[in-house]
């Protein structure tokens, strides 16, 4: 019940303010790993400086979102930071099995588990996850992209927003 409720609420929790991207996964990762979560923050990438306009008590539900998955299907993650003048990537990859590509969209949907009995031991979701995430990225005039992480092996997945 409540990662439906979760989900009802995504991508609408919160008013959009300015936020420097660069301190706001800082939080993120911090609050993930003071949860136990074994998760590293690599340095800032791009040229851009100065700041964005995000729902920030949604935008930091989809990354946690994207930190859990990756814990709970591999055993690390490394989340980066891309700011440009045009562009804003969050990038969450981990050492799992990944998700093969032609199951992407079907990873993205609602209440969509693709393995059930995968890592159960690690505690089980419903299949909201990716979802919600996905529906903050639109909410923000982004996307989330999903694919195959070259550093470490696993799912690679990225939310993209315009700046």
């Amino acid at each position: 019940l409540d990662e439906f409720l979760n989900f009802a609420k995504g991508s609408a929790e919160g008013e959009p303010e300015k936020v420097n991207p660069h301190l706001l996964m800082e939080t993120a990762v911090a609050a993930a790993q003071r949860a136990g979560r074994n998760v590293t923050l690599l340095a800032p990438q791009g040229d851009g400086t100065g700041m964005i306009r995000l729902r920030k008590t949604a935008f930091l539900r989809a990354v946690d979102n994207l930190i859990s998955n990756a814990v709970r299907y591999g055993t690390r993650a490394e989340v980066s930071v891309l700011f440009t003048e045009k562009t804003l990537r969050v990038r969450v990859e981990d050492d799992g099995p990944g998700i093969p590509e032609d199951r992407h969209a079907e990873a993205i949907r609602p209440f969509s588990r693709l393995d059930p009995s995968r890592n159960q031991n690690k505690g089980g979701g419903v299949g909201l996850g990716l979802a919600i995430t996905s529906d903050i990225a639109r909410a923000h005039g982004g996307v989330l992209r999903l694919g195959m992480s070259e550093t470490m092996g696993g799912l690679r997945a990225d939310i993209v927003i315009a700046r």
